[in-house]
Order: C-alpha cells, then sequence, then structure tokens
C-alpha cells in the first residue's frame, strides 16, 4: 500500500489560484505562495496535508502517483471542493499490519483465518483450496515454494482479514437505540450528491475537507457509526479512526441501502454504475494528523 504526504494551495478563487501559480513559476517558494493564496487551515503548517493514503491524493488529481512526481508542482487542479495546487513530499510504502507474519505456521494461519486456503490459491495460485499444509510449512516458506512475494502475500492476508473482522450495527439495532433515546455520533461518509438522495436525519457529513473540524466535536470513547452506501466504503475508515485511537466505531450493517430496505421505506435508493466509470473517492485510510482540513461546517 503506498501512502504520500503532500502540501496544497486551496482556494475557492479561480483568479487567486491562477495569481499562485504565476508567483511559483516566478520562482517564490510554494510555503510563501501558501501564506499569500491558500484558504486552508493547513496554511499555517505551510500548506502539509500531512500522510494520506495515495487514492485520497489521486481522487483531487486525476492522474497517477509515482516517484517521479516528488517535488513537483501539481495543478492548479478543480475539484469539488475547490481548486488546488499540490506538491507531493514524500511517498512511502507501507505493510499492512495484521495477525500474518513470515513464519507462521500455515495450521496456524489456517486456524486464524480459515479462508487462507481459498486466497492464496485465487490470488496467487498457491495449492488447492481445500488442500491441507504440512505441519513444518510457514507463510514463508509457501511463498518461496511457489515463487511468491511473501510481502504481497502477508498484505493480501492481512488485508482480507482486516476487512472480515469489522465492527457491525444492524439496522435494527441501530433504530433500537435511536427510539431509546440513546443515538450514538452518525458519520456519513457518501459523497454529497448520494446523501441529496437520502440520509437519516440527525447524521454529520464528514469527508476529507472537514474530518478535523468534525471530529474535534468529540470524545473518542463515543459510540459512533459510520454511514455509507452498501456498507463497502466504511471498513477503511473505520480503520483509520481506531488508528486514530476511537474505540467504538461500528459500520452500519448494509449502509443506507439496507436502511431504505428495512426501516425507514420513504428513502430513496439509489445505484451506483461503476462501469460508467465511478470510482469511490476514500475520506481517509491512514493519514497522519494534518490531513483533510475543514472548508465547511459538518451538516447537523
Amino acid at each position: 500500500m503506498i501512502k504520500v504526504r503532500a502540501s496544497q494551495i486551496f482556494t475557492h478563487s479561480m483568479e487567486d489560484v491562477v495569481a499562485a501559480k504565476k508567483l511559483l513559476d516566478a520562482g517564490t517558494s510554494f510555503e510563501e505562495t501558501v501564506e499569500k493564496y491558500s484558504t486552508c487551515p493547513s496554511k499555517k503548517d505551510g500548506g502539509d496535508l500531512g500522510w494520506m493514503p495515495e487514492g485520497n491524493l489521486q481522487s483531487i488529481m486525476g492522474q497517477e502517483i509515482s516517484k517521479d512526481k516528488l517535488g513537483e508542482i501539481i495543478g492548479p487542479v478543480h475539484s469539488q471542493y475547490g481548486y488546488h495546487i499540490l506538491r507531493i513530499s514524500e511517498i512511502e510504502i507501507e505493510k499492512i499490519e495484521g495477525p500474518f507474519t513470515p513464519d507462521l505456521a500455515m495450521e496456524e494461519a489456517n486456524r486464524i483465518f480459515p479462508e487462507i486456503h481459498s486466497l492464496l490459491f485465487k490470488q496467487f495460485h498457491i495449492g488447492m483450496p481445500v488442500t491441507p499444509y504440512k505441519p513444518e510449512e510457514t507463510i514463508s516458506s509457501v511463498c518461496k515454494n511457489h515463487n511468491v512475494s511473501i510481502q504481497s502475500a502477508l498484505d493480501a492476508l492481512n488485508k482480507e482479514f482486516s476487512e472480515k473482522n469489522i465492527s457491525i450495527i444492524s439496522c435494527e439495532e441501530l433504530k433500537k437505540q435511536i427510539d431509546a433515546g440513546n443515538k450514538p455520533v452518525l458519520l456519513d461518509i457518501r459523497e454529497s450528491w448520494e446523501r441529496d438522495i437520502s440520509k437519516i436525519e440527525g447524521s454529520h457529513i464528514i469527508n476529507a475537507e472537514n474530518n478535523e473540524h468534525v471530529l474535534s466535536s468529540f470524545q473518542k470513547n463515543q459510540e459512533m457509526v459510520l454511514i455509507d452506501w452498501k456498507q463497502d466504503r466504511s471498513p477503511s475508515f473505520q480503520k483509520w479512526l481506531t488508528q486514530r485511537g476511537y474505540t467504538s466505531i461500528k459500520c452500519l450493517e448494509g449502509g443506507i441501502d439496507l436502511w431504505s430496505e428495512r426501516i425507514d421505506t420513504r428513502l430513496n435508493r439509489y445505484d451506483i454504475d461503476e462501469d460508467d466509470g465511478y470510482r469511490y473517492e476514500d475520506i481517509l485510510d491512514e493519514p497522519d494528523d494534518h490531513e483533510g482540513h475543514d472548508h465547511d461546517h459538518p451538516e447537523e
């Protein structure tokens, strides 16, 4: 998994972003240009957005990130939020943490994660889906015997394991809590156009631009429920919140789509045609503390 560290000049004004680019082209430092034109709170840190998954930055840039982009001035770029000029300062390939390590015996790995056979067979053509492993075999030895990158296999196993071991709250249980006056914090992580179609009243919009402002309103031990379309985007955000120290995060089972079917049938349902090139924008996955600064207040 690749993560990047970037800085930005952000403004809602086309005139200001053009003027900022002219300054940069004339040799003015990025930090000085940030100070003059950026309206993002990252301005106080010289525009530094901290670490973020490459997908977050790619969704703004509209292009792939590679090491030849280091230090390059990118933009102006127009996004749904406004105008950006970006500079990538660091790129790092990070390991996916989890219970699987190179020396872990395959028998133990199978006990932890029974799906390991089919996953390794499907992704790396290792063994057969139901063939038992020998007692002396480890993840490392199996990968070496099949000329498979050990780290690639570990990342795949740990990623799949973490995605299957997420904390979920059913639609019925959430409705019960709301009716009892014990409503948790509801964080809607969808895009704005999706929320315009249907939403759970009292939920808070949270996105790459306002996440720090929204989260600063709540205690880290408060119960929070993440709402997305079909529970497809919430696991990665749950993981990020857990890494930030939030201790009671759950994903709404089936997302707003299942809620609309089972609980509030008055809400509109919608489809996303991924064949038309639609790609989800992850809000955040594993960034550091400076990313995702506020431009808009959360909707209550």
